[in-house]
């Protein structure tokens, strides 16, 4: 193979060991292989977003601080304004805080940690931002090893250490004792708890479960969000939840102007006038996610006991080409501790219904 020459010669030499995030262009009536909603916003919902966008004087820059989204985003996460950071999803928060902690400490490159296998963008910004990616094996039943974890802290210390919990893609919370042993042996590390999934970590009725009253005990833990779980993954709105000082920090990595208008505006209206739409949404997934389970389960499918809204199961990669041609489609992975396993989301009743034929047909 000849040498790079041009430009391409002075690229990231990282960049040829990674391959560009993609996604199908035509996806299959089921779709259950990304973590979306199931559900459309309402009717009378989408006319409201629809009429506050017409507003818009689309010949203008949007507001840089996304002042109003920042208000009513704190008004129904119960915090201060001053304390989110906000992105593109939780995509570019993550990559904000890289870039922003992606300082060399005693001659060596900064660390990023987190157990696995989970969220796969912690590698793949940490690699492109100049960190060293540590992942620490989970547990066979996907639980934190503590021994393990402590010693890798000790080993590397990690400017940042990430725990998605509920995690992506076991679906399970981790243990909170064990979480704060690791937050507080490493105070000089920036902890991110990202509850992504967190607005479904509940039972069928009950109130969802976050860790965000943690950061009145440690000023080092930040907790990271986004809208695109619960009906508008299409805007891309996310954020990170930190103490004033150190979020103040970050917004100074901040690109001006990285929240479109339109996400602004659409974001705005469904949390400040129709936040009910988005629990009756996550009641629904609740509920069928139980149903769900207790399907594959019948199935002998082996399901794990999930917080988020997908659930883990024994379903073997032989089944995904058969599967995709019946019009479902399932997350399937090439990590071989995932050997054996698909992440299903959980989606409407009847999305339920098809996804259960074409595996009895399989």
């Amino acid at each position: 193979m000849s040498e790079p020459k041009g430009p391409l010669a002075r690229l990231k030499p990282v960049l040829a060991e990674l391959q560009a995030y993609s996604v199908p262009a035509a996806p299959p009536p089921v779709k259950l292989d990304a973590n979306e909603s199931p559900w459309p916003l309402p009717e009378d919902v989408r006319r409201a977003i629809a009429d506050a966008v017409a507003a818009l004087p689309f010949h203008r820059y949007p507001d840089g601080g996304a002042t109003e989204l920042r208000g009513a985003l704190a008004e129904w996460l119960g915090a201060e304004p001053d304390e989110l950071v906000i992105g593109a999803g939780s995509d570019e928060v993550i990559a904000m805080l890289m870039q922003a902690f992606a300082t060399p400490s005693a001659g060596r490159a900064p660390t990023v940690l987190w157990p696995g296998p989970s969220f796969v963008m912690y590698r793949i910004t940490g690699l492109t931002h100049g960190f060293v990616p540590v992942e620490v094996d989970l547990t066979p039943d996907f639980l934190l090893d503590r021994d393990a974890m402590l010693a890798a802290f000790v080993e590397h210390r990690p400017a940042l250490a990430f725990y998605a919990t509920p995690n992506n893609p076991s679906g399970n919370t981790f243990d909170e004792t064990t979480l704060r042993a690791l937050i507080e042996a490493n105070p000089d590390t920036l902890h991110i708890l990202d509850e992504a999934y967190g607005f479904f970590a509940r039972e069928p009725g009950g109130e969802a479960h976050t860790l965000a009253p943690w950061l009145a005990d440690y000023p080092h833990v930040g907790v990271l969000g986004t809208l695109s779980k619960i009906g508008l993954a299409a805007l891309r709105v996310g954020w990170v939840r930190l103490h004033p000082g150190l979020a103040a920090e970050i917004e100074k990595v901040r690109q001006p102007f990285n929240l479109s208008a339109t996400a602004q505006v659409a974001a705005t209206v469904l949390l400040r006038d129709h936040p009910e739409r988005m629990e009756e949404a996550a009641q629904s997934i609740v509920r069928e996610r139980a149903r769900l389970h207790g399907a594959l389960a019948e199935r002998g499918l082996e399901p794990l006991p999930s917080a988020a809204n997908f659930i883990l199961a024994r379903v073997p990669r032989s089944a995904e080409a058969p599967l995709l041609e019946g019009g479902v489609a399932l997350r399937f992975f090439d990590d071989p501790r995932l050997e054996g396993w698909a992440r299903i989301t959980v989606g409407t009743p009847t999305e339920t219904d098809a996804l259960l034929a074409a595996l009895d047909s399989f």
